[in-house]
């Protein structure tokens, strides 16, 4: 079998026999945000077995749970812990109940040890330094008790006497027997890594991309409303500006109403593409540090993954909104039509790379207005601002901005290529942009390379995607 394949019978057994286990069989197929406290932490312990883990650090299982969802849980990672897992966990005031499941103990106050031993043998010792836990009073709430100095004893004498304790304990009868269990799990070791070289090898790059992508898809069906939103503004600002500028593509006299469309139009494509996705990492980074860092898939396919859900529905978004701005604005139904669509889309996918890095290298309230104000000072430049108006020391900006690229490259389409006289309606004595040269000159677009431009747009689109890729992962590799 190819290695990106794995074994997909296994991993189903696998998952149906962890639910099992945990008995979440029964509530398989409902969202996570609809199952109860109990289930929510089983759900957590679940997702953890599933690379069948020898050890198991869990921090406060049992917090936010009602006392029969507590014994539940503790009593699962009993079972867990008889079939050979080794099971850590910090708790705070265990029931008598929920105390006495417990194994081994290790009690620590103010930073210091005052308890290492099995749960049985803590009242014995106890009593041994003169501390007396009263009948019918929960051990758990007794230690506590002491912990704090209630009963007088305070925590450096503690700290010693469970030293001592620890030192009886090592005694050459308990040294052979440890020495023996070392042994045994030597050899249990030696089996375990020779049934890893026997079990399925891990999913390839393109298996997790597969399956992430996948899981992409279910989470944006199961979210539908939020696509559906942004579908249906695009397509009402796009009925929204064809009826405020309708006509003003095929007239002379409206020439600078369609160069405020264009304008407004590129704006609105740049702003939905940018803020759309700004929040994606800032909301999921908590989760992408969980998975990534238990090896559950690499950085690579997920961000390839996140991208390509996005990009379809926001070039989807795009062409509804300029099939009805651009038909009811009488723009040119030629080859221009293609530019114009070319030089938009490439903007809000640029827009959209920019918005991904903002939010993978900002705190999530500083990404939200960090966005709109890169947006605006792009677009500052070569609209409000020509390049010889601008002072010598932004002309930089003006080089590498994206929006102005992208601008010049929608305006050059619509009336550069030595486009015939504009017509000028009979009610007016003059138009003075009938021809579009003379708009061009004035706005200083005479000569505008598209090549190098849609280049430019290309280049920023590439290079903020592996800023962020580079962002990410110093994110996810320096804890």
């Amino acid at each position: 079998m190819p290695r990106f394949l794995p074994n997909l019978n296994y991993s189903a057994s696998h998952v149906v026999e962890i639910l099992e286990l945990l008995g979440l069989d029964t509530c398989h197929l409902t969202l996570t945000s609809r199952l109860s406290g109990g289930q929510k932490k089983r759900l957590a312990i679940a997702l953890e077995l599933l690379s069948n883990p020898p050890i198991l650090f869990l921090d406060e299982p049992t917090t936010g749970l009602d006392s029969s969802s507590c014994t539940q849980t503790v009593s699962l990672l009993k079972r867990l812990a008889q079939e050979g897992r080794t099971i850590v966990c910090s708790i705070h005031q265990p029931s008598a109940l929920l105390f006495e499941i417990f194994d081994k103990l290790y009690a620590v106050a103010s930073g210091k040890c005052i308890y290492s031993g099995s749960v049985k043998d803590l009242i014995p010792h106890l009593s041994s330094i003169g501390l007396h836990c009263p009948p019918y009073h929960n051990p758990a709430d007794f230690l506590m008790e002491v912990a704090i100095g209630e009963h007088g004893t305070d925590v450096e004498t503690l700290a010693l006497a469970a030293k001592v304790t620890e030192m009886r304990a090592f005694d050459e009868k308990e040294e052979k027997k440890l020495m023996e269990e070392s042994f045994k799990r030597s050899k249990k070791s030696l089996m375990s890594a020779y049934l890893d070289e026997m079990s399925p090898l891990p999913a390839a790059v393109i298996m997790q991309f597969l399956l992430l992508y996948k899981r992409n898809l279910l989470e944006n069906k199961r979210g539908y409303i939020y696509l559906l939103n942004r579908l249906v503004a695009h397509i009402a600002i796009g009925f929204l500006f064809g009826y405020l500028y309708r006509g003003v593509g095929s007239k002379a006299n409206t020439v600078l109403g369609n160069y405020v469309y264009m304008y407004g139009t590129l704006l609105l494509l740049v702003y939905t593409g940018k803020m759309s996705v700004t929040l994606q990492f800032p909301l999921e980074m908590k989760v992408l540090a969980s998975e990534h860092f238990n090896r559950w898939y690499k950085l690579t396919p997920y961000l390839l993954s996140v991208i390509l859900i996005e990009i379809p529905f926001q070039v989807l978004c795009c062409w509804m909104y300029l099939l009805i701005s651009y038909y009811l604005t009488e723009q040119p139904l030629d080859f221009r039509m293609y530019l114009f669509v070319l030089f938009t889309t490439s903007c809000t996918l640029c827009a959209q790379a920019w918005g991904y890095f903002v939010g993978a290298t900002t705190p999530l309230k500083v990404a939200v207005f960090l966005g709109p104000v890169i947006a605006c000072l792009f677009s500052i430049f070569g609209f409000c601002i020509t390049y010889l108006n601008t002072p010598v020391y932004f002309r930089w900006i003006y080089s590498i901005s994206y929006y102005r690229a992208g601008f010049h490259g929608i305006v050059y389409s619509i009336y550069g290529f030595h486009r015939s006289p504009l017509e000028c309606p009979e009610e007016e004595l003059y138009c003075h942009y009938s021809n579009p040269q003379k708009f061009l000159e004035e706005m200083g677009i005479v000569e505008v390379d598209l090549v190098s431009n849609i280049s430019v747009i290309v280049a920023i689109w590439c290079l903020m995607h592996a800023a962020t890729y580079l962002s990410l992962w110093f994110k996810l590799t320096k804890r």
